[in-house]
Parts: C-alpha cells; sequence; structure tokens
C-alpha cells in the first residue's frame, strides 16, 4: 500500500511542467523559509520585549533540536532505503542514498509549526498546511514514501503532546528567575548594542585600542 500510493503520488511528476517546478522549489526552499521565520519570530520577542512570542521562539528551537536528535536516532536504528534506490522513479532532485524513514522535512517543520500552532493559531495553521504541502512534495520529487512522511509527523506530534508542558515549565522558569533571566540578558545585550551604535566615539578610542 505504502509504495502504491507514492507510485500514484511520483508518477504526476513530468506531467505538467509548471506542477514538477512548484514541487521541486518547495522541497528546496520552504523548509529554509520555516527556519528564517523562527529566527525572526526569536528578534522580535527580543526586540518588543513580548515574552509571549520570546517564550514561543525559545520553545521551538529546543523542541526542534530534541526531534532533530531524535530523527537522528531513528535513522540509525531503521535503515529504510529510499525509494529511488530500491525502485525505478522520476527522482526529479538528486538526494543522498541515505535512510529513507522518517522524513527529516517532515520532523523539522512539524516541530517549528506545532509550538507556533499552540500560542498563534492561524499562523500555526500555515505552516502545518506549508508542511504537508512539503511532505507531499517530497514524494511526488521521489525522496520519500507517504509512510515516511506520515509517521515524521505523527512521531513529532506525540513528542510534543508529551513534552510541551515540560519544556513551557522549564522556560517560564528561565524567563522569570532573577538570577537565570534569559528575557533580562537578551534585552540587555540589545541595548549595549544600540548604546554602541549611537555613540559618536569608535569603539576602538573608547577602549584606548591602538593600531
Amino acid at each position: 500500500m505504502n509504495y502504491e500510493l507514492f507510485q500514484l503520488i511520483n508518477n504526476l511528476a513530468g506531467t505538467y511542467t509548471w506542477l514538477d517546478i512548484s514541487m521541486i522549489l518547495i522541497v528546496k526552499y520552504l523548509a529554509g523559509c520555516f527556519a528564517a521565520l523562527l529566527l525572526l519570530l526569536l528578534g522580535l520577542g527580543i526586540y518588543y520585549k513580548d515574552k509571549t512570542l520570546l517564550k514561543t521562539s525559545i520553545h521551538t528551537v529546543v523542541f526542534l533540536g530534541i526531534i532533530l536528535i531524535t530523527h537522528s536516532i531513528i535513522g540509525f536504528i531503521v535503515q529504510e532505503p529510499r525509494p529511488f534506490i530500491a525502485h525505478t522513479v522520476h527522482l526529479l532532485i538528486p538526494h543522498a542514498a541515505d535512510s529513507s524513514f522518517p522524513s527529516t522535512h517532515a520532523m523539522a517543520m512539524t516541530a517549528i509549526a506545532l509550538p507556533i500552532f499552540a500560542t498563534y493559531k492561524r499562523l500555526g495553521s500555515i505552516l502545518l498546511t506549508g508542511t504537508i504541502v512539503t511532505g507531499f512534495a517530497k514524494v511526488f520529487v521521489g525522496h520519500h514514501y507517504p509512510l515516511d512522511i506520515i509517521m515524521g509527523i505523527l512521531i513529532t506530534y506525540l513528542l510534543f503532546k508529551i513534552s510541551q508542558n515540560y519544556i513551557s515549565s522549564i522556560i517560564d522558569k528561565m524567563l522569570h528567575h532573577p538570577k537565570y533571566n534569559i528575557f533580562r540578558l537578551l534585552v540587555n545585550i540589545k541595548q549595549c548594542v544600540q548604546l554602541i551604535k549611537k555613540s559618536k566615539t569608535p569603539v576602538t578610542n573608547q577602549f584606548n585600542i591602538r593600531g
């Protein structure tokens, strides 16, 4: 059933040029857009001193790290050949012949989408939709079986539900603890950078550094 569904999707490749190009662009760039968005949200949380946004961003970064480690462990244990290794497929983008299960894109993008969805429903919904579309595209270009995508999303979801409250409570403590207040530290770093930029005296002269 897994291979039959793969064939059904992958055989669409080559039918329409615009569809091939769209799927290739999605596979190549959408995950990078997710990462850029995460960095943007983190930066905005610091700049506007928005604790909710900062907490969500830090939670996402931490959870993404957990998922990437989990993916590496599963990929090491489960050596599933990619479709283009085991079968003749429409391979639109070259790819390393590593383990196919589970999908890195599916797990990483879901790991970014879920913590954001937990706080910002509209943005999170867009990200989850983008994750599903990317999963479809990865099958379309011949990189993954559908089960690689489905299980990647499912594993990430289960780990999120298990770890959500624990990670959230740790971040809350770190953001509010007077000694280990990350939010205050980040804001202080930002203020220091602004003071240096506003200063009319070159930094080298402030510290009497001579060439």
